[in-house]
């Protein structure tokens, strides 16, 4: 299932379409579906939609620490990889695939 990038994206409905294009019926449905009533759906599209991106413009950025603390650890960004079933569905090694991709964010500078 793992093709070469050959598309660039400016905007995230591209890369939605891009994944309906090239995914099989099956993994697309587990990709965007919801069990019985989606409710998590729900609930995770309100509180993305929630989140407003506000630019800062002519502000000294020479110094931002995007870092936080995780477990005693520094990471390098904010950011967790959930435990994510299935992922073999889209990538050829799962999750190991994405870990692999995370790791170089989870070592601290």
């Amino acid at each position: 299932m793992n093709a070469p990038h050959l598309e660039e994206f400016l905007t995230l409905q591209e890369i939605v379409a891009a994944a309906r294009r090239n995914l099989p019926p099956g993994p697309w449905a587990y990709l965007v579906g919801g069990a019985e009533t989606e409710t998590t759906v729900r609930r995770n599209r309100q509180a993305l939609d929630s989140i407003a991106f506000r630019p800062r413009v002519l502000r000294d950025v020479s110094r931002v620490d995007p870092g936080a603390a995780f477990l005693g650890r520094r990471v390098r960004l904010p950011v967790i990889l959930a435990p994510i079933g299935g992922l073999e569905s889209f990538v050829g090694d799962g999750a190991a695939a994405a870990a692999r991709g995370a790791a170089p964010f989870f070592l601290a500078k």
